[in-house]
């Protein structure tokens, strides 16, 4: 066994098993499925590591085990009332999400990059909000502000965010 090899797996595992997770919820209509797919999906993987190769996209080899397990899924279920996307429609799905996933990457990295330019305080207020550890009204008491402060100063930092990210994503956009 290459252990190297094993450890660079195993760690592109869990840094990307949301995205795979993500891709497989894309393609069918219940939760419950997608659960168990990416379950599937997940022995799978762990099942054939040694075929990985590192110079390989991890995202793009999972997503292709996924695409092919939720094909064999669909197909079991064909004689059952579904909600199911005819293979087409899915082959079309699987050849557009490694796009949307770079979109979707420079969106977050730019999101990062202008979180950064946020006060201590504000970053800490949006990390606080969006955790959902607490509500709205233990935040405010925390802080020693109303909740409806919190709300106003939410919704500037929400504006500064955008009109940040706006200008990143523009062409030629601000660094």
């Amino acid at each position: 066994m290459d252990q190297a090899l094993h450890a660079l797996f195993a760690e592109r595992f869990v840094r990307n098993e949301n995205r795979v997770y993500r891709y497989i919820f894309s393609l069918v209509p219940r939760r419950s499925e997608a659960e168990e797919l990416f379950q599937e999906t997940s022995l799978t993987l762990w099942k054939t590591w040694e075929r990985y190769s590192p110079e390989v996209d991890f995202v793009a080899w999972s997503c292709g085990i996924a695409h092919n397990l939720v094909r064999n899924h669909q197909r079991k279920r064909k004689s059952q009332p579904r909600l199911l996307l005819d293979e087409q429609v899915l082959d079309q799905l699987a050849e557009r999400r490694p796009l949307e996933d770079k979109v979707l990457e420079e969106r977050r990295s730019v999101l990062r990059s202008c979180l950064q330019r946020l006060s201590e305080e504000q970053r800490r207020l949006v990390e606080e909000v969006y955790s959902g550890d607490r509500s709205m009204k233990e935040i405010a008491e925390r802080s020693a502000q109303s909740p409806n402060a919190i709300y106003k100063m939410l919704r500037r930092i929400r504006a500064g965010l955008f009109e940040c990210a706006e200008r990143k994503l523009a062409p030629g956009g601000a660094p």
